[in-house]
């Protein structure tokens, strides 16, 4: 039996996860390592009182002492007695959410690098030490920073350690993608420190909240490049939330020396019933394989997908990849409304 999922957003506190619908709001958030604020869990104390901004919750025949006429004509529920009822529910907690429940909160760290591997030319495969308490949530999109002397800002690092359900598996190291960086600095840096042995200063996890809502339609995943990187581990993500409909990413390389990321489908496509992918490549003369499509994704996706009005459609690439790619499946009928496009600096 597949089952509904609602995505929660609680702005205030930047929760942003998927439950399932067969359980009360509390109930469900715990069973994905979020805890909302409550205490007797029967409709007494009103500690979990929530305002809904957005969407619906179904409230059945639940037992409420303690919400007035007033807080019922101005949306306001008990969150362990009310159930999502829609794919989308934006609350605003009357109580407030403590903030040790924020999984992730960041934290510098010395750590040695352990091993580098060139993927390809702009991208390294580095795996670093942490502590036993080092502890990620997979229940958000998690990050890390190299701090780079004399730069305030720092490029996102995404942590590709695989889970088991709520704890990250990283057995004393996590694995980080390290692409080449846009500002001269800090790939001056990367390339003189980025070795095994050497010792770097890295903050984190940081929690992603620059991730798109997903609804209870087929997903389809649009990626260029290292852009790949993002897109893949918001997949990986989506896939340990339950999500049950079918989802697909189709990543574009210019050729076969600069495809990531490939094993790493591979294993979710054993994984999950639910998940497929394809690679597309610019260069023709890269691959005599049949297994990859040629050309780009905007001239290939209509012999896989003749209509896409019934998708919600993620795209992530450089300008000329979001233009290009947004045109084409507009002509296969996609709605504006369920295209999500991944802004990027």
């Amino acid at each position: 039996m597949i089952k509904s999922l609602t995505n929660i957003i609680i702005p205030k506190y930047k929760l942003n996860y998927n439950i399932e619908r067969d359980k009360n709001i509390i109930q469900a958030s715990l069973a994905k390592n979020i805890k909302l604020p409550f205490s007797c869990r029967s409709g007494v104390c009103g500690t979990c009182k929530a305002k809904i901004i957005k969407g619906k919750v179904n409230l059945n025949t639940k037992i409420n002492h303690v919400l007035t006429e007033s807080d019922i004509e101005n949306n306001i529920i008990l969150t362990c007695q009310a159930e999502a009822a829609s794919d989308l529910l934006e609350l605003e907690m009357l109580s407030p959410v403590a903030n040790q429940i924020i999984v992730g909160k960041p934290k510098e760290l010395i750590s040695e690098i352990l091993s580098v591997k060139q993927i390809t030319q702009e991208i390294k495969l580095i795996s670093i030490s942490v502590s036993k308490r080092f502890a990620a949530s997979p229940n958000q999109l998690s990050y890390m920073e190299i701090i780079i002397p004399g730069m305030d800002v720092s490029d996102k690092y995404y942590i590709f350690n695989n889970y088991n359900g709520d704890n990250l598996l990283h057995e004393g190291t996590i694995t980080l993608y390290v692409k080449n960086s846009k500002n001269l600095i800090t790939n001056n840096y990367l390339n003189k420190n980025l070795l095994a042995g050497e010792i770097i200063t890295i903050k984190g996890p940081f929690l992603e909240n620059n991730i798109p809502i997903f609804m209870n339609s087929p997903t389809l995943f649009l990626s260029k490049d290292s852009h790949t990187i993002k897109t893949l581990n918001i997949i990986r993500e989506l896939l340990l939330t339950g999500f049950k409909e079918p989802i697909m990413i189709i990543s574009y390389f210019i050729d076969i020396k600069n495809i990531i990321l490939m094993e790493e489908m591979h294993r979710l496509q054993f994984l999950y019933k639910n998940f497929t992918y394809k690679i597309s490549l610019l260069n023709k003369a890269s691959s005599t394989s049949s297994r990859f499509l040629l050309g780009s994704i905007s001239k290939n996706i209509n012999k896989i997908f003749p209509n896409l009005s019934s998708h919600y459609i993620y795209i992530n690439g450089d300008d000329y990849f979001i233009i290009e790619t947004k045109k084409k499946i507009i002509e296969l009928n996609a709605k504006d409304e369920s295209i999500y496009i991944e802004l990027n600096n």
